[in-house]
C-alpha cells in the first residue's frame, strides 16, 4: 500500500520547504535511512532521509518546487503499484501557512483536488475570475499594501506565491525612488534564509520588550586555565573562550530558571535542560545551531561537539534537529575586535548573551592599578518573563563562574 512522504519539519520556524534535488527517481528502491532528497528550509539546506521502505512510486513535487510543512511530496509503496492512480490527502506543491485543504481564505469554494484525482495532477486551481494566490501570498500582499491583480504569478497555473509578492514589494521600493540607487547598484532577491532573518528580527524587535544589562568580566584566570588545558589536551579538544562562556551559561541557567524560560501563548515555559544556540555567521546570513544538554556535558565533550556542530553549519551540512530546540542563545563577536554590543532576543527564548572581545585594561585591585584581561558580557532579555533583578543575578553568577574557571570543569 502506498505511503505518503510528507515535507518534514527540519527547523523550529519552518513553514514550508523547497525540493532542490531528488536523489531517487520513480521506480527506484528506497530503504530506511537512505537519502531521498535535498530540502531547502528557511534556515539551511538539509538532506531528507527516508523513513519508508519500498519503491518510489511518484514524485509529487518537482525539483525547484515547494510544499507546505506536512504536505506529501512523494509516494512510496510496492513495485506492483507503479503507474497506478493513487489518491493523496493534501495538495502536492503549495506555498501557504496552512495546507490549504478546505475552504479558500477569501470564502470562495474549496479548490483542493478531489481525493480520486491522480497525485501527479494534484495542484491547486482557481475559480473563474478569481485571482489565484496562496494564503501566505495574500497575507503578505495585504501587509505591504500591494494589489494582487498587478502581480504576475509564477506558481502552478499562474498562481501567485510568496516569492512573487516579495519581489513585487522590492520592485515598488526601487520604482518609488529610482534616483536613490546609483546606476552601479545591484538589486538581488532575498534567499529563504535572509527572508526568515528579516521576518524574525522584525518580529522580535517590535513585539518583544527588550531590556539590556552589561558587566565586565576579568578573564585573566580563564585565559591562564585555557592555556594550561590546551597544552595538555589533544588539538580537537582545545577549548575556546566561547566554549567557556557556553559551559558557564549552561551552569548559570540551571540556577536561574527564568533565564532558561520562554514566553509562549500567554504563558511561561520553563526548560529543564540548557540547549544553547550558537550564533554562526554563514554566507549571506546567520544560523543558530543548538548544542543540546550543555548543563550535563563536561567541558571536554562540549568543546568537541561544539566544533563539529559549528563546522557542519558553516559547510551547509546541518542535520535535522541541529537548528531547533534552543532554550538560550550565545552570540560572540569578540573575535572581530568588537568590545561590546547588544544582540536581539531569539523568540521565544527569554534572553541572549552578547560576548565581546578580551583586551588588557588597567583596573583597580586591592587599591593598586593592575592590568587585567577584561571581557564585556551583555544580556538582552524579554521583560515579559525575565525581569531586571533576576537577569542581573543570572549575569552575576555567569561572571563569577568565568572568573573562577576551574568550577567549569566540575
Amino acid at each position: 500500500m502506498a505511503r505518503e512522504v510528507p515535507m518534514p519539519r527540519l527547523s523550529d520556524t519552518m513553514e514550508e520547504g523547497k525540493v532542490l534535488q531528488w536523489y531517487k527517481q520513480v521506480g527506484d528502491s528506497v530503504k530506511k535511512g537512505e537519502l531521498l532528497a535535498e530540502i531547502e528550509t528557511d534556515k539551511a539546506v538539509m538532506d531528507l532521509e527516508s523513513v519508508e521502505e519500498g519503491t518510489l512510486l511518484q514524485l509529487l513535487v518537482a525539483e525547484g518546487g515547494s510544499a507546505a510543512l506536512g504536505a506529501p511530496i512523494a509516494l512510496v509503496g510496492e513495485e506492483s503499484e507503479l503507474g497506478q492512480e493513487i489518491a493523496v490527502t493534501a495538495p502536492s506543491a503549495t506555498e501557504s501557512d496552512e495546507h490549504e485543504a478546505g475552504a479558500a481564505t477569501d470564502g470562495s469554494p474549496s479548490t483542493t483536488p478531489p481525493a480520486t484525482q491522480p497525485a501527479s495532477k494534484a495542484e491547486t486551481q482557481g475559480t473563474a475570475g478569481r485571482i489565484k494566490a496562496s494564503p501566505l501570498a495574500r497575507r503578505i500582499a495585504a501587509e505591504q499594501g500591494l494589489d494582487l491583480s498587478s502581480i504576475r504569478g509564477t506558481g502552478p497555473g499562474g498562481r501567485i506565491v510568496k516569492d512573487d509578492v516579495e519581489k513585487a514589494a522590492r520592485d515598488v521600493v526601487v520604482a518609488e525612488d529610482p534616483a536613490a540607487l546609483p546606476s552601479s547598484s545591484e538589486v538581488t532577491s532575498l534567499s529563504r534564509m535572509q527572508a526568515t532573518i528579516v521576518r524574525r528580527m522584525l518580529e522580535s524587535k517590535t513585539t518583544v520588550p527588550h531590556f539590556y544589562l552589561t558587566l565586565e568580566v576579568d578573564m585573566s584566570a580563564a585565559k591562564a586555565m585555557r592555556a594550561e588545558i590546551n597544552a595538555a589536551w589533544s588539538e580537537e579538544e582545545h577549548i575556546s573562550f566561547n566554549d567557556l562562556v557556553i559551559r558557564a551559561t549552561a551552569m548559570s541557567l540551571m540556577r536561574h530558571p527564568d533565564a532558561n524560560g520562554s514566553y509562549q501563548d500567554g504563558g511561561f515555559v520553563y526548560h529543564k535542560e540548557a540547549n544553547i544556540g550558537i550564533a554562526v555567521a554563514v554566507p549571506n546570513g546567520l544560523l543558530v545551531p543548538v548544542l543540546k544538554n550543555c548543563d550535563t556535558k563536561p567541558l571536554r565533550q562540549l568543546t568537541v561537539e561544539a566544533k563539529v556542530l559549528v563546522e557542519r553549519t558553516r559547510e551547509g551540512k546541518n542535520r535535522p534537529g541541529d537548528l531547533e530546540g534552543g532554550t538560550f542563545t550565545v552570540s560572540n563577536l569578540g573575535m572581530f575586535g568588537v568590545r561590546d554590543f547588544y544582540a536581539i532576543v531569539n523568540p521565544p527564548q527569554s534572553a541572549i548573551i552578547a560576548v565581546g572581545g578580551i583586551e588588557p585594561r588597567p583596573v583597580v585591585r586591592d587599591g593598586e592599578i593592575v592590568v587585567r584581561d577584561i571581557m564585556y558580557l551583555s544580556i538582552s532579555a524579554d521583560h515579559r518573563i525575565l525581569y531586571g533583578a533576576p537577569a542581573a543575578e543570572f549575569l552575576r553568577d555567569l561572571k563569577d563562574l568565568l572568573e573562577n574557571p576551574y568550577n567549569l570543569l566540575i
